[in-house]
């Protein structure tokens, strides 16, 4: 009988063993490689238009890499790194998401953007159409898009969660009905990793106080009269294969401008694009007057990229007294511009060590 229970117990002993094995082999991650992807020559930089993605692809950066199970957002109680950013966030609830890393150096953050933590939202299923001017939309939860094609609509306090589909926008104006909307304290992400969906989309609007994150461009500007201040943007989607792309990289930006101007961009916090922090180019039609100052600036081949796509030089380009982080993918490039388009710049430095930025030429 002893010696019975004494073969039973080794072999008990003998499966555990392999059940640990086996549950470790399940659950161990491999080693994600986090090394920015090498760019050293200003050509290599592409033209950009709408993006959109196909296959998915790690960010040049781990911690805005797409993620194929998403998890909660984790507020952090650390010190603050500006080159950090949040994680994928989980399902969306009627609850805030709370956001990654604190401000740097009182720049915008988890603290300061997007829905206010004691916000309660109602939940709309859907997509929202705005047809009645002056309408103001608070404390909801749009599964779907807003479409504002009503003039002076404001969306405060607000979360949208874009669904999959390609070339999409979270909140756009992108008409001849919706000039003068406000957008304040709202957060845009995508409901998961789709082609072609970006945040806010139009001309004729202004943005504050507002978290975009996990879409392709945070920001497309197709028309004039544009101020957008005060945001968070972080966590670009990036994928390797794009069809809009011609089945190159998307050409994912934190601001694109693609015609336009009177157009100013101030006080934002910017991580995770990896074609450009802000790029500017004359897709539709030409631009003129674009202000760009005291900005957290990070991301991209080229931070900021300006393009003129044939149009001719871009005019009254002023960039001043932004600080720049060093996670560009050509070292050192912080600005770049043709050498036909004239830039206004002055106070600009490297956030890390307070040195002048200078411009590059491409």
């Amino acid at each position: 009988m002893a010696d019975s229970r004494s073969l039973l117990l080794g072999i008990s002993a003998v499966v555990t063993v392999a059940a640990l094995g086996t549950t470790y082999a399940v659950t161990q991650r491999p080693t994600e490689n986090s090394t920015p992807r090498a760019e050293r020559t200003h050509g290599e930089l592409p033209p950009d238009d709408f993006g959109g993605p196909a296959t998915a692809l790690a960010s040049p950066y781990a911690s805005t890499r797409p993620s194929a199970s998403p998890k909660p957002k984790k507020r952090s109680t650390g010190p603050a790194d500006p080159n950090r950013s949040g994680d994928r966030p989980a399902e969306p609830t009627t609850t805030p998401a709370e956001a990654g890393p604190p401000p740097a150096d009182g720049f915008p953050g988890p603290d300061n953007t997007g829905v206010p933590a004691d916000k309660k939202l109602r939940v709309h299923r859907g997509d929202l159409i705005i047809r009645t001017a002056g309408k103001v939309v608070d404390g909801l939860e749009v599964h779907g898009r807003i479409n504002v094609e009503a003039p002076n609509v404001t969306i405060r306090s607000t979360r949208v969660i874009v669904p999959t589909g390609s070339e999409v926008a979270g909140i756009s104006n992108n008409n001849d009905s919706g000039a003068g909307m406000v957008v304040r304290n709202v957060e845009v992400l995508a409901a998961s990793a789709a082609p072609g969906v970006n945040g806010v989309v139009g001309h004729d609007f202004t943005l504050e106080a507002s978290e975009i994150h996990h879409v392709t461009d945070q920001v497309h500007i197709t028309g004039g009269n544009v101020t957008v201040r005060d945001n968070w943007f972080h966590d670009n989607y990036h994928f390797e294969n794009d069809p809009h792309q011609g089945g190159g990289a998307s050409h994912d930006d934190s601001i694109q401008i693609i015609g336009g101007g009177n157009i100013t961009i101030a006080g934002n916090r910017f991580t995770g694009a990896y074609n450009a922090g802000v790029q500017i180019t004359q897709s539709i039609s030409d631009v003129n007057g674009i202000t760009i100052r005291d900005n957290l600036l990070g991301g991209g081949g080229c931070t900021v990229n300006i393009a003129e796509k044939g149009r001719g030089p871009v005019g009254g380009i002023e960039i001043h007294s932004n600080r720049f982080l060093s996670d560009q993918r050509i070292d050192g490039c912080a600005i770049i511009h043709p050498s036909s388009t004239k830039v206004a710049h002055s106070g600009n430095v490297w956030h890390d060590s307070g040195r002048a930025v200078k411009l590059s030429r491409g």
